[in-house]
């Protein structure tokens, strides 16, 4: 190949500079919930607020960015080989004002030797999208730059649930091979799915019961998902095991997943738990029987050095070195901690705890309430603080019966999935400050992102509303200069607000409308997670 055609080649733009993926923060990859599996896992990982972090195919920076920014004594880099998203992510950094990440359009295969040691490697949504000699450089970059005690993450498609999504790519594929423009292909991969979906019977027919779950999710999906996660030119599933054995040849070995609650078989009914348990045969064969139960269709999985020796006998002393992040419905207002009083908790999937006991419901509401990661120290002190005024005398051993209950129920929670465990606090406004910060980062995506990443890196929308209001905190307005600046933003067309079906304009009745709304949109801020303390 000439010089000439080897920079026509260099140039030619990636399907993901044609149609750009539309990326996100994930909250499972951050170091700092990294550091707490390893941490339950007896590992020593890097201080997450202390790490040099590495992220392989960081698209635009929506996942790395925010972690950077949440972390400024660590440093990032990202790399991807989309020069479009790279763009837009480096403009995003400027924007921002970070300095502590990189993010660099570059080929994995030519990642250089000298580029040191990493504390953290992410690699979320590639590894089953590249081929396979992309996969192995993948694992070898892990292998050679992964600090001693560092931790990688991999997503990747899993066997055997995507079986089916992978028959669908097949019928998918072979309508519309022979089309090159991303638009067309497209819409007659939509055409093949409704019609497959209107012609195949489900009564009596397992496999049309199956297409047609498959069928329904995957026509809900955008047209950038279908393209490149489903009509990706390669994507390729695997059995855990088959991964943890192509992994264990660069010298890693299998951690956790990034949720308690996905490793443990004691969360099966009792007779499945009790063959697993017989089964045996180590934590990688348990992983797998669990997958062919679940028909797991994707898996994010953490890697270490072969050779560090890891616990797999789980402590619950050991909740005292995390903090909590609550999966728990907010409650609507205050609950009774009287001791003879049942209170119920729910989850947003429907799962339930009932309780009466004063500590465990002052425990779980202060959970419930809270948009931050909250220390064991500090959720004993609350529970302690709400619950003893209700309790009358209190034995000697008050304290110590506290704190053990607290333990159990901590680790009976995350083993259930009620919460998440982070290795340090995330620290969040706990109400309406006079003069409401949030990053240079989330006020650049207020106006630019179509998700904006809160302080527990969850990616949230936001109305036209909230989002000129998020841009304006910056910390230096108070409440009243907020409400000046949306003022000038419905002056100038920015922003919009009606009464019933009415267009309101009139400046006086403006002021009475927004006041409420402000502070309803400041208050939702602070609930979830975006605000400074």
């Amino acid at each position: 190949m000439s010089n000439s055609e080897q920079d026509s080649a260099a140039q030619a733009p990636t399907p993901y500079d044609l149609v750009p993926y539309p990326s996100s923060s994930f909250p499972q990859s951050h170091p700092n919930r990294l550091a707490a599996m390893a941490k339950l896992f007896g590992l020593n990982p890097a201080a997450p607020s202390s790490a040099r972090v590495l992220e392989l195919g960081c698209a635009d920076g929506a996942n790395i960015l925010p972690m950077a920014d949440s972390a400024p004594g660590s440093k990032f880099l990202g790399l991807d080989a989309s020069k479009v998203q790279i763009a837009a992510g480096q403009k995003a950094v400027a924007e921002a004002g970070l300095t502590n990440v990189e993010l660099r359009c570059q080929d994995f295969m030519d990642f250089p030797a000298s580029e040191g040691k990493f504390d953290y490697i992410v690699v979320h949504g590639i590894f089953s999208w590249v081929p396979d000699a992309v996969r192995e450089k993948i694992l070898a970059i892990c292998e050679q730059h992964l600090a001693e005690n560092g931790i990688a993450y991999i997503s990747y498609n899993a066997l055997p649930g995507w079986n089916m999504k992978r028959s669908l790519r097949d019928m998918i594929q072979f309508h519309t091979g022979p089309l090159q423009d991303p638009q067309v292909k497209v819409r007659q991969a939509r055409a093949l799915i409704k019609f497959l979906s209107d012609s195949v019977p489900t009564e009596n027919n397992a496999y049309g019961i199956m297409l047609k779950n498959e069928l329904e999710a995957m026509s809900k999906q955008a047209d950038n998902y279908l393209l490149h996660d489903i009509m990706e030119e390669e994507n390729t599933a695997f059995y855990f095991h088959d991964f943890i054995a192509r992994a264990a040849r660069h010298g890693l070995q299998y951690v956790s997943e990034p949720n308690l609650s996905q490793m443990l078989a004691t969360n099966f009914t009792g007779k499945v738990r009790e063959t697993l348990a017989k089964i045996g045969a180590g934590i990688v064969a348990q992983e797998q029987y669990m997958d062919f139960l679940r028909n797991r269709t994707f898996r994010q999985t953490l890697l270490c050095r072969a050779g560090l020796p890891m616990k797999r006998n789980l402590d619950r002393a050991q909740m005292r070195n995390f903090s909590f992040q609550s999966l728990l419905k907010r409650m609507d207002g205050p609950v009774d901690l009287k001791p003879e009083v049942e209170v119920e908790f729910t989850m947003p999937r429907g799962s339930k705890i009932n309780t009466k006991d004063s500590f465990v419901k002052a425990m779980l509401y202060t959970l419930s309430q809270s948009p931050a990661a909250i220390s064991f120290d500090e959720l004993l002190t609350a529970a302690r603080q709400q619950s003893r005024p209700l309790l009358g005398q209190l034995p000697a051993d008050r304290a110590a019966v506290e704190e053990g209950m607290l333990l159990i129920n901590l680790m009976n929670l995350c083993a259930k999935g009620f919460l998440e465990l982070w290795a340090e606090p995330v620290a969040v406004a706990t109400k309406v400050p006079e003069k409401p910060t949030v990053s240079g980062l989330m006020r650049y995506q207020a106006l630019n992102a179509r998700h904006i990443t809160n302080r527990l890196h969850q990616p949230l929308p936001g109305d036209d509303m909230a989002r000129q209001v998020m841009a304006a905190c910056d910390g230096t307005r108070t409440i009243h200069s907020l409400m000046v600046h949306v003022l000038k933003c419905v002056q100038q067309g920015k922003l919009q607000v009606t009464a019933g079906n009415a267009k309101v304009t009139d400046p006086k009745r403006l002021e009475t409308v927004l006041g409420p709304l402000l502070n309803t949109v400041l208050a939702r801020m602070v609930e979830l997670g975006f605000v400074a303390p």
